[in-house]
């Protein structure tokens, strides 16, 4: 009598994939025939360079149509054209005939990400069916405090915090601080958020920033992560004021000023004039994101600016970058930008010394300092969503409290 595989719980039907072959055959019964009671066995492979996972199946000796029949099914709990270099693929190979031979494929599993593991397994009918389950980690809070000698973010690195946080806290204080101008040696930082690990201590993933603070000279910023709206995640002062506002302090992530708003000499043409916007130096190919949710209104080349992009935003504010090595993928005039979201990169095109990225606000039509420009709070949180926001804080800050009077954590 045949025996049967282990059904595996998932969805009951499958849309079509392209460049799928569904008319071959699947080879089932050969894993099922009477005899074939041998232990499973189970092999682990990895994506190489260009290769896709019915590639990587039929290299291992898996039939054609498993691996196309375990892709089709697999392509219905995850993006299959997001493989990765080096994504690990684990096979559970039915048991052969013989000890230590194995037979043919009885099912797959894989990282869909850092918390979810997917995978296919076989029916006795021969077909497969996909599953998706949360990956068992160990979930523990880390504390960070320090002081800052040279950038937050490389002061928050030398603390202990991985890179993915640190620019997170970057782009959530570059709201309000003009994080290459405005901080000084001796400032502090203090980060809360969460470290999770397989079960052999390995780090596995860090979760969001839960509540981030700078002293900065003489004015204390703290920011809380909250839910103000069902599956809506923002950060929120001790006050219920949103971090968030209409343009960030710098559109890069990391760079220096090297010329200021104002009268100067131009370093090409040799002779004095006004310049109307503030040049940050940063290495080529560095990532300029938008300032601001709003409209690209200009996109191309713009004489001494090089290649050059505009963004209308709202209540009369438009920002301009120029000097750039070349716009991000699918960028053209008309399109709508987010907040933050990559436009262009770093260059030297136009009349220029160097890598750097001219950037310019406009209010009403008229170029103003970006530096000296102070903009309005985000949000604020009122009624029952303050009230929420009030318990939330305190259960924060009861367990900043108690991190801060045990162990130091460190990110690992």
């Amino acid at each position: 009598m045949p025996v049967p595989a282990p059904t595996m719980p998932g969805p009951a039907w499958a849309p079509p994939v392209a460049m799928l072959q569904p008319g071959l055959p699947l080879p089932a019964r050969s894993i099922f025939e009477p005899g074939m009671g041998a232990a499973p066995v189970e092999r682990a492979l990895e994506i190489r360079k260009g290769q896709s996972l019915i590639a990587l199946l039929t290299r291992a000796g898996i039939h054609a149509g498993d691996a196309h029949g375990v892709a089709r099914e697999l392509a219905t709990v995850m993006d299959l054209r997001r493989l990765k270099v080096g994504e690990k693929v684990t096979l559970t190979l039915a048991g052969g005939r013989k000890p230590g031979v194995a037979g043919a494929l009885s099912g797959l599993r894989m990282k869909k990400d850092a918390h979810t593991e997917v995978g296919v397994g076989r029916l006795i009918d021969g077909s497969f069916q996909s599953f998706e389950r949360q990956r068992r980690l160990r979930r523990d809070p880390v504390h960070i405090r320090g002081g800052i000698v040279s950038s937050l973010y490389t002061d928050g690195v030398r603390h202990g915090a991985p890179a993915a946080v640190m620019l997170d806290v970057f782009r959530l204080f570059s709201y309000s601080v003009d994080l290459q101008r405005d901080i000084q040696p001796g400032d502090r930082f203090e980060l809360l958020f969460d470290r999770y690990s397989e079960a052999d201590g390995a780090v596995a993933d860090y979760g969001e920033i839960e509540y981030a603070a700078l002293q900065n000279g003489g004015q204390r910023l703290r920011f809380y992560r909250f839910e103000s709206e069902p599956g809506t995640f923002e950060y929120f002062d001790a006050g219920g004021k949103g971090a968030r506002r209409a343009l960030l302090a710098t559109p890069l992530d990391s760079a220096r000023i090297t010329s200021s708003f104002g009268k100067r000499r131009h370093p090409i043409l040799g002779y004095s004039r006004m310049h109307r916007g503030v040049d940050f130096g940063a290495p080529t190919g560095t990532p300029i994101r938008a300032a601001g949710d709003g409209t690209v209104v200009a996109r191309g080349w713009k004489g001494a600016y090089g290649r050059y992009i505009r963004i209308r935003h709202s209540g009369g504010y438009q920002t301009a970058y120029a000097h750039l090595r070349r716009y991000a993928r699918g960028l053209r005039q008309g399109k709508r930008v987010k907040q933050g979201q990559v436009i262009g990169y770093v260059g030297s095109s136009g009349l220029s010394t160097g890598p750097h990225l001219h950037y310019e606000v406009l209010v009403n039509g008229r170029q103003v300092n970006p530096v000296k420009l102070k903009l309005p709070s985000g949000k604020s949180l009122k009624g029952d969503a303050l009230a929420r926001f009030g318990l939330h804080r305190e259960e924060i800050d009861r367990k900043l409290l108690e991190l801060a009077v045990g162990p130091q954590a460190d990110a690992g």
